[in-house]
C-alpha cells in the first residue's frame, strides 16, 4: 500500500511539474488567431467576380478558381478549396484541394477537376490555414458562397432576315438607303449576335431576352453583292456556327430634285434635271455665269444677294421625315454675313440651311422642334473661290454631316429630325423675319436626294479633274530649249546646262559620262553643275492661286552633298511661292511655301523627314497643293511623306523654275546633279496618279 502510494505521489508530482514547464507554451497557442474570412471581393471564377443565383457566371472552360487569403498574424497560409453539385442520382457530389503555403495576402488558384458536369450549377469556397488553425470558409454568412455554370456546347446558329435586303437574286435599293437585319436563335441561352459585313469590324448586338430576337440596321456605301455573318453566342461566351446572308446592293438612286442652273443666259427659271419642278428665279438671278473649273459643271447663276436673289420651284425638294442629303457648288463674293445657297421651308423658319454661318465657316444647319437649331460646320469661305458643299442627314444616327470639297469637315450629334414641308429655297432660307440671308455669288448643280449621300459619293460630287499644264521629258533642247510635250512652253536652258543622251558619244574622262549612269527617263535628262545652272519657263505655267501639283525624277551629284540645291521653284515678284529643296544637314527633302510675295515673309515647311535623300540615287518628288482642303502636301517615290494645312495661296508671276530659287542675294542654291520628266498640273494630283508619273516613261 505504502509503495503505490510513493508511486502515486511521484506521478502526481511529476504531472505537476510537467504543467509548469508547459504553461509558456500553452499562452502563445492561445495568442495565434485563426486566418481571416476570404472577402467576397478576393474571390473570382476564372476572371469573373465572385457571384451567386441569377448573377452567377456562365464559363465556357474549367475555370480557374482565384482568392487572396490573409492571416492576422502575418503568419504563412495555405488554401483549402472545394467545390460540390448536385449529382445526377440526386447525391451532393463534393471535390476539394489543398495548396501549399504563401505569405499572407497571397493569391491562390485551383483548376476545378475535369469531372466537372457542363450545365450544372456549381458552388465553390475556399478557406486559409496557418499550420495551426483554421480560418472560416468563405461561404459562411452573408453574402455567401460563390457560384459557377460551365457551358461548353455552342447555340445553335442564328436566322437573318431583312426586308429591305433580302437574301435572294434581286438587286435592291441602294448605296446610302439604311437596311434593317433581324437575327434569332433557337437556343434559349443566346444572349447577344456577334455579326459583321465583308470587310467591317465585328459587332454585337444583344435582345431583350435570352433566346429572342435582336435588329441590327446597316447603310451600304458600296454597290454589288454582300454578305454578313452573324454568330449566336450565349452567356459562356460559346459562338455557334456562322449564318452568311448574302444579298444585293443596287448604285445609289439618283437625286430626288436637279437643278444644273446651266441655263442659257436671259432664262427666267432654272430647268429641273431630274425631279422636281422648275425653279423660278427671282429678278436678282442671272444666268450663264462661269461655272467651276475642270468639272463638268459649264456653267452656273449669278446672284446678285439683294432680296430677289433666289429661285424656287414652289415645291419641296426632299421629305425631311427621313433621311435627305442636299448639294450645291457655290462661289460667294461676300463672306461677311450667313448666306444660304439651298434651303427648305419649315414651320417659321428652315427645315434644313445649307450656305455660310456669320462666323465666317461654311454650314449645314438642322430646324427643329421649338427653334432648335443644329449646325455642323468647318472651312474657310474664300471670295471668288468655288467650293462643292453636300449636307446629309442620318435620322438612325441622329447626325449632321458638312462636306466641303469632297472631305468631312463637320458631323453634329443629336440633331434633331428637322421638320419642313414647305418649298425648296435656292439662294436663301426662311426665318423669323420671313425669306433672308439671300446669296452674293454664284450657285451650280443643285441636287437633293430622299437618301443618305456616302463619303464616296460627297468626294465624287465635288471632283475637279487635274489638266496637264506641262511635261518636259527633256531629252532634247534643240536651240537651248527643251520642248513642252503638247506645245507649250519650253524650258530654256540657262548657264552651262545641257540635256546628255544616252545614245550621244562623251569624253570619257567626265564623270557624267558612261554606262553608269543612264537617263533617269526616257532617251535623256537635264545636266547641271551647280554654278548658275538651271531651266526656266518664260511665264508661269499653272495658277497657284488655285489647285496645283508638280512632279520631277531628280539625281544629286554626291560631290555636292554638303549644300543646299533647289529642284522646283515658282517665283513671284519678290519672293518664291513655293520651292522644292535637298537641306543637307539631314539630308532629307523638304517644300517651303511663302505666305506672302515680299523677301523674309513667313512660310509653311514641310519636311520629308522619313526618307534619306541619298545622293547619286535617283528620286521621285511630287508637290500638290489643294486650294480646296487648304493643304500641301509633298511625296517622295509615290508616298506621302509631310503634309501641312496652307491657307495663303498667292500667284506667282513667274516662270516655273528648274534647278535655282530666290534668295536673299538674288538667284542661288543651284543644284548640282540632273532633273528628268518634269511636270506641271492645274488641279489636285491623287495618290495613284502621282504612282503613275513616277513609273511614267
Amino acid at each position: 500500500m505504502v509503495r503505490h502510494a510513493f508511486v502515486r505521489c511521484a506521478v502526481a508530482a511529476a504531472l505537476a511539474s510537467s504543467a509548469v514547464v508547459a504553461t509558456p507554451w500553452a499562452a502563445g497557442a492561445a495568442e495565434n488567431r485563426a486566418p481571416e474570412q476570404p472577402a467576397r471581393a478576393d474571390l473570382k471564377t476564372g476572371d469573373k467576380e465572385c457571384a451567386a443565383g441569377a448573377e452567377r457566371p456562365y464559363v465556357r472552360t474549367r475555370p480557374q478558381l482565384r482568392a487572396v487569403l490573409r492571416d492576422p498574424d502575418a503568419q504563412p497560409v495555405s488554401a483549402e478549396f472545394e467545390v460540390s453539385w448536385q449529382g445526377g442520382d440526386g447525391e451532393r457530389q463534393v471535390r476539394s484541394a489543398s495548396t501549399t503555403s504563401k505569405r499572407s495576402g497571397s493569391s491562390f488558384s485551383w483548376t476545378v477537376p475535369e469531372d466537372l458536369p457542363a450545365l450544372t450549377e456549381v458552388s465553390w469556397r475556399v478557406r486559409a490555414f496557418d499550420g495551426t488553425a483554421w480560418g472560416p470558409w468563405s461561404a459562411e454568412g452573408a453574402p455567401g458562397g460563390c457560384e459557377f455554370v460551365y457551358d461548353n456546347e455552342a447555340p445553335a446558329k442564328p436566322s437573318v432576315a431583312s426586308p429591305q435586303y433580302p437574301n435572294d437574286d434581286v438587286w435592291h435599293d441602294g448605296v446610302g438607303v439604311r437596311g434593317t437585319f433581324t437575327v434569332d436563335s433557337d437556343s434559349d441561352d443566346t444572349v447577344a449576335y456577334v455579326y459583321s459585313f465583308i470587310g467591317g469590324t465585328p459587332k454585337t448586338v444583344e435582345p431583350e431576352r435570352p433566346g429572342g430576337p435582336a435588329e441590327f440596321s446597316w447603310l451600304p456605301e458600296r454597290e454589288g453583292p454582300m454578305t454578313v455573318s452573324v454568330q449566336a453566342q450565349d452567356r459562356a461566351g460559346n459562338r455557334s456556327a456562322p449564318t452568311s446572308y448574302r444579298f444585293r446592293v443596287k448604285k445609289g438612286s439618283a437625286p430626288a430634285a436637279h437643278w444644273k442652273l446651266a441655263d442659257p443666259a436671259g432664262s427666267s427659271e432654272g430647268a429641273a434635271e431630274s425631279g422636281g419642278k422648275p425653279a423660278r428665279a427671282g429678278s436678282g438671278v442671272t444666268f450663264g455665269a462661269e461655272g467651276p473649273a475642270r468639272t463638268a459643271v459649264g456653267s452656273a447663276a449669278r446672284l446678285d444677294g439683294s432680296a430677289d436673289a433666289y429661285l424656287s420651284p414652289g415645291a419641296p425638294a426632299v421629305d425631311t421625315g427621313g433621311a435627305f442629303a442636299v448639294s450645291a457648288w457655290v462661289r460667294p463674293d461676300e463672306v461677311g454675313r450667313g448666306m444660304a445657297a439651298v434651303s427648305q421651308d419649315g414651320d417659321g423658319a428652315a427645315a434644313y440651311r445649307l450656305g455660310t454661318d456669320g462666323d465666317g465657316a461654311w454650314s449645314f444647319a438642322l430646324g427643329g422642334p421649338e427653334g432648335a437649331v443644329v449646325r455642323a460646320k468647318g472651312g474657310t469661305p474664300e471670295s471668288g473661290e468655288w467650293a462643292q458643299l453636300t449636307g446629309v442627314y442620318d435620322p438612325a444616327e441622329k447626325t449632321a454631316r458638312l462636306y466641303v470639297n469632297g472631305r468631312l469637315v463637320d458631323k453634329a450629334e443629336n440633331a434633331p429630325a428637322p421638320r419642313g414641308t414647305g418649298d425648296a429655297q435656292i439662294g436663301r432660307a426662311l426665318g423669323e423675319s420671313g425669306q433672308g440671308g439671300n446669296w452674293a455669288g454664284r450657285i451650280a448643280d443643285v441636287r437633293a436626294w430622299n437618301r443618305v449621300v456616302v463619303p464616296a459619293e460627297a468626294a465624287q460630287l465635288a471632283e475637279r479633274a487635274a489638266v496637264r499644264a506641262g511635261h518636259w521629258r527633256l531629252d532634247q533642247a534643240p536651240g537651248g530649249a527643251s520642248p513642252e510635250e503638247d506645245g507649250g512652253q519650253p524650258l530654256r536652258l540657262g548657264g552651262d546646262a545641257k540635256i546628255r543622251r544616252d545614245d550621244q558619244t562623251c569624253d570619257p574622262l567626265d564623270p557624267a559620262c558612261g554606262p553608269g549612269n543612264p537617263a533617269m527617263v526616257g532617251e535623256g535628262e537635264l545636266l547641271l553643275d551647280g554654278d548658275g545652272d538651271f531651266a526656266a519657263t518664260g511665264a508661269p505655267v499653272v495658277d497657284t492661286g488655285d489647285s496645283f501639283s508638280l512632279a520631277a525624277h531628280v539625281r544629286i551629284d554626291p560631290a555636292a552633298a554638303d549644300r543646299t540645291m533647289t529642284v522646283l521653284s515658282l517665283p513671284g515678284e519678290h519672293n518664291d511661292l513655293a520651292t522644292l529643296r535637298y537641306t543637307p544637314q539631314r539630308q532629307i527633302w523638304e517644300l517651303a511655301l511663302a505666305h506672302e510675295d515680299r523677301a523674309g515673309a513667313e512660310t509653311t515647311t514641310l519636311k520629308a523627314e522619313n526618307d534619306w535623300a541619298s545622293p547619286g540615287d535617283a528620286q521621285h518628288l511630287a508637290v500638290v497643293y489643294d486650294d480646296g482642303a487648304d493643304e500641301v502636301l509633298l511625296y517622295v517615290d509615290g508616298t506621302v511623306l509631310a503634309r501641312a494645312p496652307f491657307h495663303h495661296a498667292w500667284k506667282a508671276t513667274g516662270g516655273l523654275q528648274v534647278g535655282r530659287a530666290a534668295t536673299a542675294d538674288g538667284r542661288g542654291e543651284y543644284l548640282h546633279g540632273a532633273v528628268d520628266d518634269v511636270h506641271a498640273y492645274a488641279g489636285v494630283l491623287g495618290e495613284q496618279e502621282v504612282a503613275r508619273l513616277r513609273v511614267s516613261s
